[in-house]
């Protein structure tokens, strides 16, 4: 019935690619430039998904812990803005709304399983890092259309059965509407978090590259990273 959620997955797959902020520059007063590039990786992805600050991480990219904790808030903010759009789909959600999705991405980035592998330098002179990844999965047990039948049923409920009625519902009105859907919707997610299980190793190469005075991953190898921490195929990505 309601025809916005349709196409909302596809909608917020293009803002899924922004998720995942850069992780900034690497000097390269580097010993050991292997175990560097290693560490820089590990340090990122630690920081990124499970809120922690490795010293020799925070001092390679010149961050402080204060700065490196915002970074872990914005990732999270930006994953939840994506989450709850395009795989909750939850239009218009509540400030407490918002901040129930945060938790619920803290909890699940909580079991994010990654091994970050050796580093080789190429031909071109530039290093690549080799990463496992065994996405998490909890979004699998779900599919649109399970998410979609309680948005109807919440409607049957309100004897709403057009879409010219839900058109003429003001803000508020529809905000009040949608607050009941999603919670419901949390609710069902956050009823599987004990079941949560990992999936099958997928493996990605993020390549660092030389950028003068300092080095930085590839961005899009990061994304390609980030699309695959939380297994969301039933979603159609």
């Amino acid at each position: 019935m309601k025809l916005w959620k349709t196409g909302a997955a596809l909608a917020g797959a293009a803002v899924m690619v922004l998720t995942l902020t850069a992780c900034g520059s690497i000097s390269l007063s580097l010993g050991n430039m292997e175990k560097e590039m290693e560490g820089y990786i590990q340090g990122h992805l630690d920081m990124t998904y499970k809120g922690e600050f490795h010293e020799d991480y925070l001092r390679g990219v010149d961050k402080t812990q204060e700065e490196a904790q915002e970074q872990y808030e914005k990732n999270i903010q930006g994953e939840a803005k994506f989450f709850g759009y395009a795989i909750c789909m939850i239009g218009d959600p509540t400030p407490e709304c918002t901040q129930r999705v945060e938790e619920l991405l803290r909890e699940i980035y909580a079991y994010s399983d990654y091994t970050v592998g050796p580093a080789s330098e190429l031909k071109s002179g530039n290093y690549a890092v080799e990463v496992t990844v065994r996405p998490v999965e909890i979004m699998t047990k779900f599919h649109p259309k399970d998410f979609q039948a309680v948005f109807d049923q919440i409607l049957d409920e309100e004897g709403i059965a057009s879409q010219e009625q839900l058109d003429e519902m003001s803000r508020e009105e529809f905000q009040k509407l949608d607050a009941r859907y999603a919670e419901k919707i949390l609710d069902m997610i956050e009823n599987e978090l004990p079941n949560m299980t990992l999936g099958e190793e997928e493996s990605f190469t993020i390549q660092i590259q030389n950028e003068g005075d300092a080095w930085r991953p590839l961005q899009e190898d990061l994304n390609a990273i980030d699309l695959a921490i939380i297994d969301y195929s039933t979603f159609g990505l």
